[in-house]
């Protein structure tokens, strides 16, 4: 009798070892991670980046990019946001474009008049 009260000790003893490091190990698992950037002069920061950085055109930037595609006379219409719309002309016509500033891209063309 004495040899299975000692194994069962042992075994008790193993289980409530095992247990416990269990018990303790899981706050530690389960704390939350804290990380810091700071930010340096050239509009960069150091730390984990979790977006790209997007820069949207500027306004002059989006004239340029409408006379390049071949229009002139361009006049602001609408600047709220991301989605800009603008009023050009190009040969004998009329236009008015809507611009996602932020990709940099045309995205919608309509003809407006005649002039």
């Amino acid at each position: 009798m004495p040899t299975s009260f000692l194994s069962l000790t042992r075994a008790a003893l193993v289980g409530l070892t095992l247990a416990g490091a269990a018990l303790t190990a899981v706050p530690a698992q389960a704390a939350p991670q804290f990380s810091f950037g700071f930010h340096i002069g050239n509009g960069h920061w150091s730390g984990p980046v979790t977006q790209p950085d997007r820069r949207c055109l500027t306004d002059r930037q989006v004239r340029r990019l409408v006379q390049r595609s071949g229009y002139d006379d361009i006049r602001f219409t609408d600047r709220r946001g991301r989605i800009v719309q603008v009023r050009a002309e190009r040969g004998r016509h009329d236009y008015r474009l809507t611009i996602d500033a932020c990709r940099g891209r045309i995205v919608d063309v309509d003809r407006l008049r005649r002039r």
